[in-house]
């Protein structure tokens, strides 16, 4: 059955589960050693922090496609709780790109940022003022700042990476492969600015998320039809993101096969993203 006769939702999950068996062919190599995939011998050749610190954050992004992927049967308020989902996995596709392309330097700076965010989430200031906490397991914080993570002590410099997600994003492009960051910045501005409306519970969030894809008179019916919407953007907007990752990983270590069958899935993608609603049946209907 042609895409086309599916509805738009239906399409987007289906494209969803064959790129996931992309993901777990890239994860497999960078985790488990070499395979075979249409005849080429597919052998992870990136650096070994990198390798350590941005397999992880694959996994844990295919792991929410995966949720995604259970909750796109989700009609009316429930949808909402999709979005943050979708950031993680769209945040955690850019992060794990940028580091498998950067220096073995930045990866090595990002395993250690995990030891010293482990040791500051117990020795922090929570709140100002009247309402405030402070929470401390160490009995000098500031000499342990300054002789175990010096690299972190200073105004500014409390973060595993001072570039913002746009920039990380760039040097992916620069570094690894100008189509993965052309995935990952659509992915960006699919979601992003959006899902932090949503996330954060702004008024904006609020009010996007309960009209944006009404049409006509404001019923029940309407606004339950109008999540399915949000379904089929957040899907468009983390596959984008997938697609991002592979093109970094493959397209980087020079693994052709893989590489061609991600670009047949972002040309579906692209294709199915951009038809009119009408190309397409409504949910329930076949």
């Amino acid at each position: 059955m042609d895409a086309e006769e599916l509805p738009l939702l239906d399409a987007l999950r289906g494209l969803a589960l064959l790129q996931q068996e992309l993901l777990r062919l890239a994860l497999f190599v960078a985790s488990e050693g070499p395979a075979t995939f249409k005849g080429e011998t597919l052998t992870c050749s990136i650096g070994d922090a990198q390798r350590r610190v941005s397999t992880p954050l694959a996994m844990g992004a295919g792991q929410s496609l995966e949720t995604l992927l259970r909750m796109s049967q989700l009609r009316g308020i429930p949808v909402r709780d999709t979005y943050p989902i979708a950031r993680s996995a769209v945040e955690s596709f850019v992060n794990a790109s940028f580091l498998l392309s950067e220096s073995d330097e930045v990866a090595t700076r990002a395993i250690r940022y995990v030891e010293f965010a482990s040791w500051r989430h117990h020795n922090r200031n929570i709140g100002s003022g009247e309402f405030s906490i402070e929470v401390r397991t160490d009995p000098d914080p500031s000499a342990t700042l300054a002789r175990e993570y010096p690299e972190f002590n200073g105004k500014g410099k409390g973060l595993w990476t001072a570039l913002d997600v746009p920039s990380r994003i760039r040097r992916v492009g620069e570094l690894a492969s100008r189509r993965a960051g052309s995935r990952l910045i659509a992915a960006y501005g699919l979601i992003y600015s959006l899902s932090s409306e949503i996330i954060h519970g702004s008024p904006f969030g609020v009010s996007y998320f309960y009209s944006a894809h009404i049409k006509g008179q404001p019923t029940t019916e309407a606004f339950v039809a109008g999540t399915v919407r949000h379904l089929e953007e957040i899907f468009i907007a983390v596959l984008h993101a997938g697609c991002g990752y592979l093109a970094a990983f493959f397209e980087r270590q020079g693994m052709t096969a893989p590489l061609e069958v991600e670009q047949k899935i972002f040309a579906r993608l692209l294709d199915l993203s951009t038809k009119p609603a009408s190309s397409f049946p409504k949910n329930g209907e076949s």
